[in-house]
């Protein structure tokens, strides 16, 4: 929990997980990834 407060998570806030193509797994707030979406048409 601690570790997701650091990163600026809030409790309730919709997450999103997918994988970055290098092997990772990005683990970004919903609103944040469809924002980049949107704007830039990348995650």
């Amino acid at each position: 929990m601690g570790l997701l407060v650091e990163a600026g998570l809030n409790v309730g806030d919709s997450l999103l997980a997918y994988s970055d193509g290098d092997g990772r797994i990005v683990l970004r707030r919903a609103s944040d990834t469809i924002e980049n979406l949107l704007q830039d048409g990348t995650l």
